[in-house]
């Protein structure tokens, strides 16, 4: 039986939100919108599926489809940069989600020029 003095417990344990959380939510997310566009794209390119080629005519869904897949492609990146470099030490891996945040933003206003034109 362990000694009672020895364990430490904090006053209130609880799952505590970062900004790693909130990275790992939306690539698994964008992730799950980009496997099921490719499904139901290749349907509909088949004839299958028809009625996804007639919503990924409207310029919103594309649009959606675009901010997905570049913050997809820059997590992407950003974890190998973690996994390669000394990018998960503390301080640098929030730093690197607003860097992908903002060439999100920035690739998706260029980007969506020529979608709503």
């Amino acid at each position: 039986m362990p000694r009672k003095d020895l364990i430490t417990y904090p006053k209130k344990v609880s799952y505590r939100k970062h900004t790693g959380m909130t990275a790992w939510l939306l690539h698994r997310i964008t992730g799950v919108i980009l496997g099921l566009y490719l499904i139901f794209h290749i349907l509909g390119k088949a004839g299958v599926a028809e009625w996804f080629t007639s919503l990924t005519a409207n310029a919103g869904v594309r649009a959606v489809v675009f901010l997905t897949f570049i913050y997809h492609a820059f997590n992407g990146f950003r974890i190998v940069l973690i996994d390669f470099s000394n990018g998960a030490e503390k301080g640098v891996f929030a730093k690197q989600f607003m860097v992908v945040i903002f060439l999100v933003i920035v690739v998706f206003i260029i980007g969506a020029i020529p979608i709503f034109s």
